[in-house]
């Protein structure tokens, strides 16, 4: 039997004490290391989702405002703000999937234009903030409970284009004082289409116009529909928003042209292709409107509590080189107060 003696108990209980003094000096160079590393870290950039249905004319115009009205405000974007955009390139069924990829995503807040966009943001979170761009009216559409206080995660800005369809509809009349009868395509299968198409028809009452109405369900219908149309002396075409009709707008303009029918369109870019005027609202100004929003639900406001805004400016296009080729003369004044003139 070995024996060990005080003097190795001794060293024994020293060895002990130099590892736990180890041990502790290890885990305080590791923490002040690590605390060290997250001194030097920089604050995570908060990200902004947007979700557009496609890339036109008004999405685009939308989207530069916001950034544009984000950057009025401060915000650096990749410095102090970064964007995620999310384009469906016209694939409803894409929509979906977009929104939930911002949503895995975890960005502060979703912008989104038109209805569709919307639908799919709100369907696809009720806790990230959503602000739209929206064409209609979005209460009625079921995106906010109320304008004032429209509940939820949603708000944003709406330009309540119905309530602009007489508006366009008086327009058109003083472009042609000889117009008759006013010919309107819309999707049967569309709600929003067909709220439209009554309130143009209760409008063309009081303007004394005929309407030739035109409910179609493809746009192989709709192509046979507007061929097989026969020319009438004081006929016109009035457009208003529907993603199928849209689709086939180069051949309605192509068609509408050869015709010699005036048309009257709510989406400038379809002037810019050849149709005779168009009335609508200015996707730009929405879009810094809908920056100001964004930036109070970036410094803490809820979205519920802050009241959807209207479009204030409404922008006229005429294309006088498409009046010229139809044979039509626009009256001076009315040249005078469009916004643009495509000359």
């Amino acid at each position: 039997m070995r024996y060990f003696g005080p003097g190795a108990r001794i060293e024994k209980n020293s060895n002990r004490m130099k590892k736990k003094r180890l041990i502790v000096l290890s885990a305080l160079t590791l923490a002040l290391l690590l605390a060290e590393a997250r001194a030097g870290e920089k604050p995570s950039v908060p990200r902004l989702g947007i979700l557009i249905p496609e890339s036109g004319r008004a999405e685009s115009q939308a989207v530069k405002g916001l950034r544009e009205g984000l950057r009025d405000l401060r915000h650096q974007e990749g410095k102090s703000l970064q964007t995620e955009i999310r384009d469906a390139k016209g694939d409803r069924s894409a929509l979906k999937q977009e929104a939930n990829e911002l949503v895995r995503q975890k960005v502060r807040l979703i912008f989104t234009t038109g209805t569709r966009a919307t639908q799919a943001a709100k369907a696809g979170t009720a806790e990230i903030p959503i602000v739209f761009n929206h064409p209609a009216d979005p209460v009625a559409l079921g995106l906010v409970k109320s304008l004032k206080r429209p509940g939820g995660n949603v708000t944003g800005v709406a330009a309540f284009s119905l309530q602009m369809t007489e508006r366009r509809l008086q327009i058109l009349k003083e472009m042609v004082p000889k117009a008759r009868r006013v010919t309107i395509f819309y999707d049967a299968n569309n709600r929003y289409s067909q709220e439209n198409f009554l309130s143009v028809k209760k409008a063309a009452v009081k303007l004394k116009l005929e309407v030739e109405e035109r409910a179609i369900k493809s746009a192989d219908e709709l192509r046979k529909s507007i061929t097989n149309l026969q020319q009438g002396e004081g006929d016109t075409l009035f457009h208003i928003p529907d993603d199928l009709i849209e689709s086939q707008a180069d051949f309605i303009i192509e068609v509408a042209r050869e015709k010699r029918w005036p048309t009257m369109f709510s989406d400038e870019s379809l002037v810019t292709k050849g149709g005779l005027a168009s009335y609508e609202p200015s996707y730009y100004q929405m879009g810094r409107v809908g920056a100001r929003l964004a930036d109070k639900i970036l410094k803490g406001a809820k979205p519920q509590e802050l009241p959807v805004e209207r479009a204030s400016k409404f922008d006229l296009v005429i294309n006088l080189r498409t009046a010229n080729a139809i044979g039509l003369s626009i009256p001076g004044d009315l040249l005078k107060r469009a916004d643009r003139v495509i000359r």
